[in-house]
């Protein structure tokens, strides 16, 4: 048998805790190791236990949830962080994003929804509903006008993003600001799917980011793929 997901829950509502519980625990592959009812709370019991899920909340006491987050994942980077919220506003996508959530679910999510989410993100993989997942790139968009787009700031060894990446690795970006998954990038370029998944690797790699959500947004925001007016 694989090894279970270990999963720690944060938020401040104890029933909503106790009900999230009840679910993952149905899971044979999931085990609910523990729970905290503040951000200061998570950031210790996450170093404490070493999940490898938090499934974290946004407004809560004690430096919230994006504090957190933050924090979790700078000094505990096996420890992957997936918002659990009621709110579907654009900015705070795009702030969990940057803090280094690999995914960010409404807390109205089918259960199946859910633990689909938790799963995917213990396989290395970035979640966040494919509708919410374009009004982010669509919001990132207008504000990085194309006559005005930066040319990338220089990385540590002196050259731009851009000239970092190859003409595969630009064209993979492209495709995954695009929103196409893995498979469908394999389809679109004719190659396989591990040939992707290494190109995908590689791209994270060189640009110090830790997933695709991650990737799409620096992409845009740095000027590193095409801006289409929406």
């Amino acid at each position: 048998m694989a090894e279970r997901i270990r999963v720690m829950i944060a938020d401040d509502h104890a029933l909503l805790r106790e009900g999230l519980r009840k679910i993952l625990e149905m899971e044979p592959d999931i085990e609910v190791v523990g729970e905290a009812a503040d951000g200061v709370s998570a950031v210790q019991k996450a170093r404490e236990l070493r999940p490898d899920v938090v499934l974290m909340d946004v407004n809560m006491p004690g430096g919230g949830g994006l504090a957190a987050t933050r924090i979790i994942r700078d000094q505990l980077p096996g420890v992957d962080v997936v918002v659990l919220t009621i709110h579907d506003d654009d900015e705070y996508v795009i702030e969990f994003v940057n803090a280094g959530a690999k995914g960010y679910m409404l807390k109205d999510v089918d259960p199946g929804y859910l633990i689909d989410g938790i799963r995917r993100v213990r396989a290395g993989e970035s979640f966040i509903p494919a509708a919410l997942m374009t009004r982010i790139l669509q919001t990132l968009r207008r504000r990085t006008p194309a006559s005005s787009a930066p040319a990338a700031a220089a990385s540590r060894r002196g050259r731009s993003p851009r000239s970092l990446l190859t003409e595969r690795e630009r064209e993979i970006l492209q495709l995954i600001v695009d929103g196409q998954t893995n498979r469908e990038i394999a389809q679109t370029l004719f190659i396989s799917e591990k040939t992707v998944k290494n190109h995908v690797t590689n791209l994270l790699r060189k640009l110090d980011l830790s997933d695709r959500t991650q990737a799409a947004v620096y992409a845009i925001r740095h000027g590193l793929v095409p801006i289409v007016d929406e």
